[in-house]
């Protein structure tokens, strides 16, 4: 996969994206990467104006973060008990927004990001699992907010 290239459908419409060709920073920003990438059919959205950089730095700066996201979890109870499963799977849907969404993680439609990584294997953990869940595939992808 390449790093440098991401759905735009998967930014955040709150993500204020940056076209301030000026900023010395720009090359580590995510505002910055995201607004070079948007679409054709993109005509409006929310943006950094330009007077958001003062003597070279920005208020509105954000670190262009690469992430290590999982993506699908379709073998993660095989070892968990029965009297378990349930339970957890339910507590893993109400976090991850609901029955529909729990799905769209599990078929890997959705990538799981570190944190929510770090909430699976802290509940596993409080069950008595262990932290080494393994999810199916591992990408290292952009952190888009």
């Amino acid at each position: 996969m390449d790093i440098n290239v991401f759905d735009f459908n998967d930014v955040s419409p709150l993500l204020a994206l940056c076209f301030n060709d000026g900023c010395q920073r720009k090359e580590e920003c995510m505002r910055y990467r995201v607004g070079q990438q948007v679409p054709e059919n993109v005509t409006s959205g929310k943006a950094v104006y330009p007077n958001a950089l003062r003597d070279g730095d920005c208020e509105h700066f954000y670190q262009l973060r690469v992430v290590k996201a999982a993506r699908g979890f379709g073998n993660i109870f095989a070892d968990v008990k029965q009297k378990h499963s349930a339970e957890m799977r339910m507590q893993i849907e109400r976090y991850l927004g609901g029955h529909g969404t729990y799905y769209r993680y599990k078929r890997g439609e959705r990538l799981l990001m570190p944190e929510q990584q770090e909430w699976i294997c802290s509940l596993f953990e409080k069950y008595g699992y262990g932290r080494n869940v393994q999810f199916n595939d591992y990408l290292q992808v952009y952190d888009l907010g």
